[in-house]
């Protein structure tokens, strides 16, 4: 069998953290490497660089950003297959609205009295800003919070709570 390498264009931080404590352990049943690249940082020409590279070497790959301010998933689609046209349009996961959605999306019954974000039950419309909200402390204790999410996380009951991660699930690890 060869060798299977995937890498992961994210944004940031807490898509990097998202991917590695809930579905690292997924992606490497299907591959023998998993390697996260942040985009936040890198100028178009090194994600160019990146692309061409994988390319080479005949290594798969996903991008994975935030609806953001597009009005819907094929807009933000374009425009990023405009900043960077060696993206193929099937290996771009667009994340309805941001990844804090994806987190509030699994935390578990118990959690949710604990963390205080029951708001979290519906979960397309979840932003960092409103994650924060609901968060004692705010942005002071934004991280060791979402981590606490992750240790916890319930995959199933995120995927019923979540139409685009559910549709990552389904499209990419064949979990129904």
């Amino acid at each position: 069998m060869p060798y299977r390498r995937l890498f992961l264009f994210l944004e940031g931080d807490d898509d990097e953290r998202f991917f590695q404590m809930v579905l690292f352990p997924s992606l490497k049943e299907r591959y023998d490497d998993v390697r996260p690249v942040q985009v936040s940082q890198l100028r178009k020409k090194k994600i160019a660089d990146w692309l061409r590279s994988i390319e080479g070497m005949g290594a798969d790959y996903l991008y994975i950003r935030d609806l953001d301010r597009y009005p819907c998933v094929t807009a933000a689609k374009n425009a990023l297959r405009e900043a960077h046209p060696r993206l193929a349009p099937e290996r771009i996961q667009i994340v309805k609205v941001e990844i804090e959605s994806w987190y509030c999306a699994g935390i578990g019954p118990g959690k949710l009295e604990d963390l205080e974000v029951a708001t979290c039950l519906e979960t397309e419309g979840i932003t960092k800003e409103k994650l924060e909200a609901v968060i004692p402390g705010g942005r002071v204790n934004r991280i060791p919070t979402l981590v606490e999410i992750l240790e916890g996380y319930d995959l199933g009951a995120a995927a019923r709570r979540n139409a685009s991660l559910r549709y990552f699930l389904r499209k990419h690890l064949a979990v129904e």
